[in-house]
């Protein structure tokens, strides 16, 4: 039985660093495949849920035989996966690599039929026993309501991450619309500041205090997080772990990780850690980490660790 489901997209990456003009080679990803493993690097009883092209086995066949990976939410939709071309700027954030000329894989309408339905994740929730699942998703009215349904007959708590284009003033009925079928929520900073129509990290955490959402994950990229809860914000730095290699991925992870703890019990900081720490371990190579049953034990460990000098 599974606990965890993460859903929605899987993307191919290929990334190019501030001045660099080599590309990466092709690395496993998308914002399912990483909060996938930020709930994968604490337990082994998550499933992914998510559309994907034909070219999806040469691509993913290791990490999944390595892994254990199961197998069975994924549902081939298309000709090729989603391709992410990513060029990183001098400030950690990044756009569409311009170098790259457009073809068939890299077809953006794609998303429109490699979404992830509320049918689709449906199909394993409906045993029961799912505890949390995550989704990046925009603010559509029927997603939503059906997605509510769902949650209603199955019993499972949901994290959203909110995607970039819903992340407007504008659009603030539909995300507190969404927000009444979410308990807990992921957000950036440059999400917030469009979401609020502000500036500083001050600004956003009290508009994020008057979200109707149980606890929010409020991300400020090298900086850590803040967790938000019962209009109480706690800073949490980043998770010293390692050296950086490849950002790419590190919000989707910590938003997996939180959920699993936010489930799993544990209060707001430890939620936070929790979320640093997978993030720290995705940063440590390109693309999604490699073996989780080798580093479970760290992980476990090296949030205690944070939690205990923390508090």
């Amino acid at each position: 039985m599974t606990e965890y489901i993460a859903a929605g997209n899987v993307m191919i990456d290929v990334i190019r660093f501030h001045g660099q003009r080599q590309i990466s080679k092709k690395h496993i990803g998308g914002p399912a495949t990483f909060a996938y493993s930020g709930i994968k690097l604490y337990t082994d009883n998550v499933m992914q849920v998510s559309n994907v092209g034909d070219d999806f086995d040469q691509y993913f066949r290791e990490w999944i035989a390595k892994n254990g990976v199961i197998t069975d939410g994924f549902k081939v939709k298309c000709d090729y996966c989603n391709h992410s071309y990513l060029v990183y700027k001098e400030d950690g954030t990044y756009n569409a690599d311009p170098s790259i000329a457009r073809y068939r894989d890299d077809w953006i309408q794609d998303f429109g039929y490699m979404k992830t339905s509320p049918e689709e994740i449906g199909v394993f929730t409906k045993c029961g026993g799912v505890k949390g699942v995550y989704i990046a998703q925009n603010v559509d009215y029927v997603f939503w309501r059906k997605f509510d349904e769902l949650k209603k007959r199955d019993g499972f708590k949901i994290m959203w991450e909110i995607e970039a284009p819903s992340s407007y003033k504008r659009y603030m009925p539909a995300v507190l619309n969404a927000l009444s079928t979410a308990d807990i929520f992921s957000i950036n900073f440059k999400e917030a500041c469009n979401l609020f129509g502000c500036e500083t990290e001050e600004e956003c955490i009290r508009g994020i205090q008057e979200l109707p959402v149980e606890l929010t994950i409020f991300r400020v990229g090298e900086k850590g997080l803040y967790s938000i809860s019962e209009g109480k914000a706690h800073y949490l730095p980043t998770a010293k772990i390692a050296d950086k290699i490849d950002p790419t991925g590190c919000g989707n992870c910590s938003t997996g990780g939180a959920l699993y703890a936010f489930c799993e019990g544990e209060d707001p900081i430890m939620v936070g850690i929790m979320a640093n720490v997978a993030a720290a371990m995705n940063i440590r190579q390109y693309g999604v980490m490699q073996d989780f049953e080798l580093v479970r034990g760290y992980a476990f460990e090296k949030a205690k660790e944070i939690y205990r000098e923390y508090k």
